[in-house]
């Protein structure tokens, strides 16, 4: 029971750090409407952008763990800070409306909440057998026990005379180790329970978004909408879908990339239907482009493939050139990961870790 306490503690700590984050984003955004669903969402993208701009050269200069960790809680303490001076008005009106919202609509939050309290108990207790999955507790544990950063093999614990580049960039599961440091907490607790829950209440997040956005603000049908995708994720059962990744490799990045990043991207393709001019939609998907390369190295291919998909149709829908030209920029994060892990894999370059 008090670890149960305790990871739930956990887990709204990370929300309230994403809101935090977020709210640098939409609370400059003077046009819209400041969202507590979209301030969390954005939050854990630009949250990991953050962190990747610390991570980087502290782990090239080869700086061990914990000079990241207390490095890191300094830049969280800095955003807290200013975030709460610009915009804690801001936030006060925002919890107001979320406490109207849940006095006029209790139906649809019991069934929300109901529906992922199932999924976090179902999935957290159940068994994950991958390899990728034991990678991502044996990074977030090796960089722990080792006081460094991606220089040790996960798998063996042998040191490495370079950096791997494949997860150069992936630093996801650094910023676990991080946390654990902080919070001393054992790695398998915080990835197998504690980001597994924020990944499943994150994904039900976007979910919602979409299907307030498909439906036109309507929660009955949004309810229902929920409700047939957690259906979708328990009984769809073959490991080559998101679904089956959302149940059984919650915690790992590719998980995200595949039930939070690509249905953000539809819901931000459905809102450029509306207004492919709005900037504050592009930034979004800058930063999330940014934010899935942290992630995963997979989605350095994933996330380019899934814009498109939605962006050459809008192109026609609109019949305005710059969709193209921004859709371009908007993966340049992402082409950059695969052009320096190409030139890696053929010989070109190496970073050492000597």
């Amino acid at each position: 029971m008090i670890i149960l306490s305790l990871c739930s503690l956990a887990v709204i700590f990370n929300f309230i750090l994403y809101f935090i984050f977020g709210s640098l984003i939409t609370g400059n955004l003077r046009s819209h409407r400041f969202s507590a669903t979209l301030s969390v969402i954005m939050g854990f993208f630009l949250y990991y952008v953050m962190f990747e701009a610390v991570c980087i050269p502290v782990m090239v200069m080869k700086k061990p763990l914990h000079l990241l960790a207390w490095i890191w809680a300094g830049v969280v303490v800095i955003v807290t800070t200013v975030s709460f001076a610009r915009f804690r008005k801001r936030w006060i009106e925002c919890f107001r409306g979320i406490k109207d919202f849940v006095k006029e609509h209790v139906v649809f939050c019991i069934i929300s909440t109901a529906i992922i309290l199932i999924e976090c108990v179902v999935i957290i207790y159940c068994y994950q057998f991958t390899l990728d999955a034991a990678y991502y507790v044996g990074t977030a544990s090796t960089s722990l026990t080792t006081d460094m950063i991606n220089i040790y093999n996960p798998y063996t614990g042998m040191w490495q005379d370079h950096f791997e580049m494949r997860y150069f960039f992936s630093n996801y599961a650094i910023n676990d180790a991080v946390m654990c440091f902080l919070f001393k907490m054992h790695p398998l607790i915080w990835t197998k329970i504690i980001m597994e829950a924020v990944v499943i209440i994150l994904s039900n997040l976007v979910l919602y978004r979409l299907g307030r956005a498909m439906f036109k603000y309507d929660l009955k049908r949004t309810g229902v909408f929920l409700f047939f995708s957690a259906l979708l994720c328990f009984f769809y059962s073959t490991i080559y879908t998101a679904q089956e990744f959302f149940v059984t490799r919650t915690f790992e990045g590719k998980t995200i990339v595949g039930s939070v990043v690509i249905p953000l991207v539809f819901l931000v393709y459905i809102k450029l239907l509306e207004d492919h001019r709005d900037r504050s939609l592009w930034i979004e998907l800058l930063i999330v482009s940014f934010a899935s390369v942290v992630l995963s190295n997979s989605a350095s291919m994933i996330f380019p493939a899934a814009l498109f998909i939605f962006m050459i149709p809008l192109f026609f829908i609109k019949k305005d050139f710059r969709i193209l030209i921004k859709s371009f920029a908007v993966v340049i994060p992402c082409l950059i990961s695969v052009f320096m892990y190409v030139m890696y894999v053929k010989g070109y370059f190496v970073i050492r870790t000597i």
